[in-house]
């Protein structure tokens, strides 16, 4: 069993989902509206199944439609879009990302994928984007800009505009993994949509269904650090939303579902800046040459290292009560809805180094531990 790539909802063996694609007119379509959170249209549907009893039950290989004769093609029975071919037959590790404004989700996305092709090779297959949709808009969105422009990303832009890109997922495939095709999908939402009221945002239920769930936390928005580095990070760094608000909303938004919470303390090259604050307990810290968040361990490394991702974990749980943030520790570890999610705390820094305005440091991109969050999801899903 796999889930939906947009919605994150299971494909059960129990439910499959056909819409013609021939002659049919087109009609408003409510639902795929409404998880969607723009206006959606589609034709005839046809759901199918085995029936009571029946084991080893496939859907036929070409199904028509009983209209106009023409093809029909699989869809997502919750959400009606179209999955890509073959896709039940793998398993994807679906990611939705969350975090305030300003915390660098978009960069991480743009630096992750180019990392995750590294990681790929070192599991001796290759990493490809499934669709084209899935393609253009990581060149367009976050290649170009990083990597061709070396400038940083425009923030993602809310859901309720009608050309936002956060509604495409990305959709990769890492090939033959432990026997089976793996994808790994990746959604970004914007800091807005998460800082504002989620009680009535269907369209961003999928955070419910996801697979894993990566909450960035920008630290320069604890004011003792922010105070300490006003003379060492650019102004700019400075801004962005309430990461409690966010975290409470999220919490929210994931109600009775049971994703992994992956906690990422973003932006780490600003944390290690304070190696240059003379005689404080925090420069202190991070000049612990033998703390797990000062070493990265590589991003050619096959699999995910269980004993240095618990030491990290319990390093990071650490540094945010000491950078009195243990209100983010106790929202994660005892939050009011009493469900405790599987949850693991992280540092990363997609860039390495603070931005020069609106473009990247001289040096060029260094990151940090980006693949560990990416890592530990896929490990929990048996693919590395």
């Amino acid at each position: 069993m796999t889930k939906c790539p947009f919605c994150f909802n299971d494909l059960t063996p129990q439910l499959y989902a056909f819409q013609c694609q021939g002659r049919c007119n087109s009609a408003d379509d409510p639902q795929g509206s409404m998880l969607w959170g723009a206006p959606r249209t589609w034709k005839p549907t046809i759901l199918m199944g085995p029936q009571p009893g029946e084991t080893n039950w496939r859907p036929p290989p070409n199904v028509t439609c009983q209209r106009c004769n023409g093809p029909m093609e699989e869809c997502c029975p919750t959400c009606h879009q179209f999955l890509p071919p073959d896709w039940r037959n793998g398993v994807a590790t679906c990611i939705a990302l969350a975090g305030a404004r300003a915390t660098g989700k978009s960069i991480y996305i743009g630096v992750v994928v180019k990392l995750m092709e590294l990681l790929a090779e070192a599991q001796q297959t290759t990493l490809g984007f499934v669709d084209g949709a899935s393609r253009e808009m990581y060149t367009r969105v976050y290649e170009k800009p990083l990597y061709e422009t070396r400038g940083i990303i425009p923030p993602t832009p809310r859901a309720n505009l009608a050309d936002s890109y956060q509604r495409q997922p990305i959709i990769l495939s890492l090939g033959m993994l432990g026997g089976r095709r793996r994808f790994v999908v990746l959604r970004d939402v914007a800091g807005e949509d998460l800082e504002g009221q989620v009680d009535n945002a269907p369209h961003l239920g999928f955070f419910s269904h996801a697979s894993a769930v990566l909450f960035l936390f920008d630290p320069t928005r604890v004011p003792e650090v922010r105070n300490q580095l006003q003379d060492l990070i650019p102004a700019q760094l400075h801004s962005g939303g309430d990461p409690a608000l966010v975290l409470n909303n999220l919490n929210q938004l994931i109600g009775p579902g049971r994703p992994r919470l992956a906690i990422v303390l973003s932006k780490f090259d600003t944390m290690q800046t304070l190696t240059q604050v003379a005689d404080t307990e925090l420069s202190r810290i991070m000049s612990n040459a033998g703390a797990a968040f000062v070493r990265d361990p590589g991003v050619t490394m096959a699999g995910y290292d269980e004993d240095d991702g618990q030491l990290l974990h319990a390093e990071v749980r650490s540094l945010l009560q000491r950078l009195h943030a243990g209100h983010i520790v106790t929202a994660v570890e005892r939050p009011h809805s009493g469900r405790v999610l599987d949850h693991r705390f992280f540092v990363v820094s997609a860039l390495g180094a603070p931005t020069e305005g609106e473009n990247l440091h001289d040096h060029g991109i260094a990151s940090f531990r980006c693949l560990d969050p990416i890592r530990w999801a896929l490990r929990r899903d048996g693919a590395v």
